[in-house]
């Protein structure tokens, strides 16, 4: 091999209209050490970044699970809203998504260049600041909606690092399933703070803040200076990931400077990479159809956090509104209280499957998993949705337990699918940007579509969608696990060939660790 073919295959990037994306080629991987004896990690990551990494992931669940479930509350008690509540709640989540759906792929691909840490921490920063803001808006539009887009950008930016580090912080393949399901249960216990803990926060405040209202704004200062406090810790505690192609805030700064300054000698620094071509790459990478299952999973774990946490809420405040029990002049105590009970089971069953799909995913084809994820989610949505029992019914806890089996299932195995060998790490936050934005897709449709509904149908709709969903990842997992026989045969003779050719090329050397990224090659001696 010349040195300039060398150089190309060692620093170019990767050429995604002749490399096969679109099967899963086997990546080198650095060096492993495990920690708590159980989870296999990337070599430099330490205890506290992996520790902080899960925390982070609990704070992200935490807070935007906690605005959908407060929302309704701020719709009715400050803003006095008492009509067509489904239909505004559908409006919001989807001016939200149209910005999110944008966000995510731009954070995606400006992580693979300055790293998950400042993008990170500037996500905390959004939410924070928007929650602070949120409970003082005057009116919905345009107050509370410029609110609510500051917040889209700042959920699109930690949902998509909490997919793109994982990779970065696990290390083996086939142990990879537990730390997503130590992800999954960190998220899960974020949306369970959120529903059994901060929603019944403002009505424990209300003593100490004079009013209902007060006290809904006052707990929305306390969650929206934790959210910020998040961002300063992350800046200390989060592993950055700098390595030949994340460069780090500071080299972009210093390649800005150096432009600028003409009479200087310009320090040689490689090209930057086209951010469309690494766009490029997170949509072809879904001609694998594992990525594929993964992007349709995102699809589905999103609209099933938001679709339901959401319309529960609104759901149970319109059962007590109805009543008479919840409105502007009346507390809005009971409608916590049940809405405390029902999401709280759900994410509270949610923890405790999160290792199980875990181990089922370092054990069974992960397609598999996501059939009987999906299966479940349809067996509890469905139901619930057509129900006439009253919120506090036990029946009802049946069905959200169900469905927060289905829902966890579907996020521990799909963000282990997202992060296969078969993805290239330089390119690994563009495709958690897509990743994220098929899930900012369907909240923005599914959303407006379930608010719509729950106007002009019923109040179980936005039910009905998600058993739909579920019912769709579970067929196309299914036709994934019929494939993935050949799909494996493939990937056999792929690897075969790449490896002949490196050898070929490099004169029958010895190779020690060949890292082959589609139709390309890199080795290091």
């Amino acid at each position: 091999m010349t040195s300039e073919t060398q150089e190309k295959n060692l620093s170019g990037p990767l050429d995604i209209e002749t490399s096969s994306v679109s099967g899963s080629a086997n990546f080198a991987q650095p060096a492993k050490k495990r920690l708590f004896g159980i989870f296999i990690v990337n070599e430099n990551i330490t205890y506290l970044n992996f520790c902080f990494y899960l925390i982070a992931c609990f704070g992200t669940i935490c807070l935007v699970v906690y605005l959908s479930i407060i929302q309704p509350f701020v719709l009715t008690v400050i803003l006095g809203i008492s009509q067509s509540k489904g239909n505004t709640t559908g409006n919001l989540a989807l001016y939200d998504e149209i910005i999110a759906l944008p966000a995510t792929l731009i954070w995606g691909i400006l992580s693979d260049r300055i790293g998950r840490r400042p993008v990170y921490s500037a996500g905390f920063v959004c939410l924070g600041a928007s929650l602070i803001l949120y409970p003082y808006s005057k009116n919905l539009y345009p107050d509370m909606l410029l609110c609510r887009l500051l917040f889209s950008v700042g959920s699109a930016a930690t949902t998509c690092m909490m997919t793109g580090t994982l990779s970065d912080v696990a290390g083996g393949q086939h142990e990879r399933g537990r730390v997503s399901a130590m992800v999954g249960m960190f998220a899960g216990f974020g949306g369970l703070t959120a529903g059994m803990g901060l929603i019944k926060v403002p009505y424990q405040l209300v003593q100490y803040a004079g009013s209902e209202i007060k006290g809904i704004q006052l707990c929305f200062r306390i969650v929206g200076g934790v959210a910020i406090g998040f961002a300063v810790v992350c800046l200390f505690t989060m592993h950055n990931m700098e390595g030949s192609h994340v460069k780090g805030v500071k080299y972009w700064v210093r390649r800005i400077v150096t432009r600028n300054k003409d009479n200087e000698p310009k320090p040689a620094l490689p090209p930057m990479e086209n951010p469309l071509k690494q766009l490029k790459y997170g949509f072809m990478a879904g001609r694998d159809p594992r990525v594929s299952l993964a992007y349709v999973s995102s699809f589905v774990a999103r609209a099933d956090t938001v679709l339901f946490t959401s319309y529960v809420s609104l759901w149970v405040v319109q059962h007590y509104e109805d009543l008479g029990w919840c409105t502007k002049e009346y507390n809005c105590g009971a409608a916590a209280g049940d809405t405390h009970t029902l999401t709280g089971m759900a994410q509270g069953i949610s923890l405790v499957f999160a290792p199980i799909f875990g181990f089922m995913g370092e054990r069974m084809e992960k397609s598999t998993v996501l059939a009987i994820a999906g299966v479940i989610g349809a067996v509890g949505s469905f139901p619930f949705a057509f129900t006439n029992a009253s919120p506090a019914d036990k029946s009802n806890y049946a069905w959200v337990c169900l469905v927060g089996v289905g829902q966890i299932g579907i996020i521990v195995t799909g963000m282990t699918l997202v992060n296969g060998l078969n993805v290239d790490p330089k390119y690994r936050g563009s495709v958690a940007g897509v990743f994220s934005f098929c899930g900012a897709l369907s909240i923005m449709i599914m959303a407006k579509l379930g608010g719509y509904l729950f106007d002009v149908w019923m109040r179980g709709a936005p039910f009905v969608l998600m058993g739909i969903v579920h019912s769709i990842v579970a067929l196309y997992s299914i036709y994934v696990r019929m494939i993935t026989p050949r799909l494996h045969r493939e990937d056999a003779a792929r690897l075969a060939a790449q490896q002949e050719q490196v050898g070929e090329n490099w004169n029958g050397q010895k190779e020690d660790h060949p890292v082959i990224y589609g139709n390309k090659e890199e080795a290091s001696y």
